[in-house]
């Protein structure tokens, strides 16, 4: 008989790390699977530079003043003069700024422009942030002064930029992951310009002055 003899594994010792390889296989994927969902959430979303067109821009503005006179209407009764009347001004003031203001800092959009699906985005694609305080304030405030030309100028401006839009270097572009009703969106998709398009126009009117 020799001295020294190898051992055998025993088979129930192979199955039993095998079982409990498997069971630490899903536990893993869970966590990968957890680790990439919270990154992505972190990212900010990066939204496409197609520029929004007048007609759905319209469209938002409309739904936000049919919302705001819907609070007006309902709460002006209930306040006891203390909103929306001449004694008001500045609560009224704060209401309007705060509407306008808070949501397209947060999610670059109002109520309006969500139905509608369009964000407001800086340069990057990105939502504005603190971008919006002068857009709002600022620049819509010298856009209607000017007679509503601020406004009217994104019809005519190949990136349907407002002055307001130029003031803060914000955009308002179509929004892919927003709700609200998809067939008034693409009713109201005219007049839309994507970035591409306007660096080629750009480039071949380029070439023909040269």
């Amino acid at each position: 008989m020799p001295s020294s003899t190898k051992k055998r594994r025993n088979p129930r010792q192979r199955s039993s790390t095998a079982r409990q390889k498997k069971e630490l296989q899903p536990k893993m994927n869970l966590r990968s699977n957890a680790i990439k969902r919270r990154t992505k959430r972190d990212e900010p979303t990066i939204y496409p530079m197609v520029f929004a067109g007048p007609l759905r821009r319209l469209y938002a503005f409309t739904i936000d003043l049919g919302l705001i006179m819907m609070v007006i209407y309902s709460v002006a009764p209930l306040a006891n003069g203390n909103l929306f009347n001449e004694k008001a001004a500045p609560q009224d003031i704060v209401f309007f700024l705060g509407y306008f203001i808070v949501p397209t800092i947060i999610w670059g959009r109002t109520p309006g422009k969500w139905v509608a699906g369009i964000v407001v985005v800086d340069s990057d694609g990105r939502t504005p942030g603190p971008a919006a305080i002068p857009r709002e304030m600022i620049g819509k405030l010298v856009s209607y002064l000017s007679f509503g030309v601020g406004i009217l100028w994104l019809i005519l401006d190949q990136k349907r930029q407002g002055w307001h839009d130029k003031i803060a270097g914000t955009y308002v572009v179509d929004n892919p992951y927003s709700g609200g009703p998809k067939f008034l969106k693409d009713f109201l998709k005219l007049g839309e310009k994507k970035a591409k398009e306007i660096e080629k126009s750009d480039g071949a009117t380029k070439k023909i002055k040269i």
